[in-house]
């Protein structure tokens, strides 16, 4: 839909087109794209079929979610008229009144949670101003800290971020009186981890029953999510360098304390503390995540959001969908038309601006029809259609930036259209 900014500014500088910026009133507008390989326009039906979507690794007994989401999305789109089925007769079908599409294929999900045990290297800071300066800048990046046993020193790994935010809190002490540098000696620590992981992949295949059969495409796509949580609680100091000797053993240290990780080979993962020893993990398969390491809310909100994502591509293959694009609007033409851009009707404003005599059209109109067909295009000839109408405008008015941005957008979404014809039918 067109969501007019408010006010006058620079419109959308073509740094995808090529075009240069112009001047005039800015709109946000959803598009159509037509699909990246070509559904026989007389197919309007598609059958979901549930019996032959695959789900013997759907470990999340996701399937039924996907299914009626895929035909959801579908349907949301105008293009098809999907549905799920459980199965399906096709001797019932008619193939030479009428053309349906199946769709068929597996769905695949896990999720898993994997526990562990990490090293790091901490610096710690004594005096009152290194201390306090540690303390800052842990709270501000949410750091765990610890403290030696030596001489309360206050210890954090620190980044980049913190420690510039610790060099402001010195340098602001400093200023309070609380001048020179604070000591420093280093420990290594361990602590605990839990990494969550949650997977699907959805693989499809579209085929049209017709007076021929054929299969169209076959798609996969996958989408994951991982989170890692620390045990805070878990942090512990296993070695430490005091002060006196970071000079000799501090480069020894570092090189010998780079972080660990748990074997991958799953039979043999576990993870060490400094002692005993002890074992995650045996030959058993890594356990789901239960409700205590993920909330009932945030799993259902994590698993809507990858089923959203395995049906993306799957879907913008085979039917036209919407993108967001940003172009100007002229402040010229008919301004009935120019409304009906900016309230996100494009069918009207086509229908408004063909009613006028093309001897009566300004560039301006000109420009605004093809924008219409470019915000309601369903097929590529819409797209062609407004490359001839930006380039007629281009014709009128040779030095406005705007309409040029118009025949650029069009003609790289052409270019890129032929490319994937023809690496499609090549195959």
């Amino acid at each position: 839909m067109f969501a007019k900014r408010a006010g006058w500014g620079v419109a959308l500088c073509a740094l995808l087109w090529g075009a240069g910026c112009a001047s005039g009133p800015v709109a946000t507008f959803e598009v159509q794209r037509p699909a990246k390989l070509s559904v026989p326009r007389e197919v309007r039906k598609v059958f979901i079929r549930s019996d032959f979507v695959e789900a013997a690794n759907d470990r999340l007994g996701l399937k039924a979610q996907v299914l009626e989401r895929l035909a959801e999305k579908l349907n949301s789109l105008g293009r098809f008229e999907a549905q799920v089925v459980d199965r399906l007769d096709e001797n019932s079908l008619n193939p030479e009144q009428e053309t349906v599409t199946v769709i068929q294929g597996e769905v695949v999900s896990r999720a898993e949670l994997d526990r562990g045990q990490f090293t790091d290297v901490a610096t710690c800071t004594g005096g009152l101003g290194g201390r306090l300066s540690s303390i800052g800048a842990a709270a501000v990046a949410k750091e765990a800290i610890t403290v030696d046993s030596w001489g309360g020193y206050i210890c954090r790994k620190g980044n980049f971020k913190s420690n510039l935010t610790q060099a402001a809190f010195t340098q602001a002490f400093a200023l309070a009186g609380l001048s020179g540098a604070p000591p420093k000696n280093q420990v290594v620590r361990t602590y605990r981890y839990r990494n969550l992981s949650f997977f699907v992949q959805a693989t499809f295949s579209v085929t049209v029953i017709g007076p021929q059969r054929s299969t169209l495409a076959i798609r996969t796509d996958a989408s994951q999510f991982s989170r890692r949580l620390v045990n805070q609680s878990s942090y512990q100091n296993v070695q430490e360098v005091h002060n006196l000797v970071v000079t000799f053993l501090g480069p020894v240290l570092r090189a010998s304390a780079l972080p660990t990780f748990p074997n991958l080979i799953r039979p043999a993962a576990l993870a060490e503390r400094s002692r005993p020893r002890e074992v995650f993990y045996g030959s058993a398969s890594l356990p789901d995540p239960g409700w205590h390491d993920l909330t009932p809310s945030e799993r259902e909100t994590v698993l809507n959001g990858l089923v959203e994502q395995s049906i993306l591509g799957f879907v913008q293959t085979i039917s036209p969908y919407r993108v967001k694009v940003e172009a100007a609007l002229d402040s010229g033409g008919d301004a009935a038309a120019r409304s009906f851009l900016e309230s996100g009707k494009p069918l009207d404003a086509r229908s408004r601006l063909e009613a006028i005599s093309r001897g009566d059209r300004s560039a301006s109109d000109w420009y605004h029809l093809g924008l219409s067909y470019e915000a309601g295009a369903v097929s590529v000839e819409d797209y062609e259609d407004a490359r001839r109408f930006y380039i007629e405008a281009l014709k009128r008015s040779s030095g406005s930036r705007v309409y040029a941005q118009g025949v650029g957008r069009i003609e790289r979404f052409l270019a890129d259209y032929r490319k994937l014809r023809q690496q499609t039918e090549g195959r």
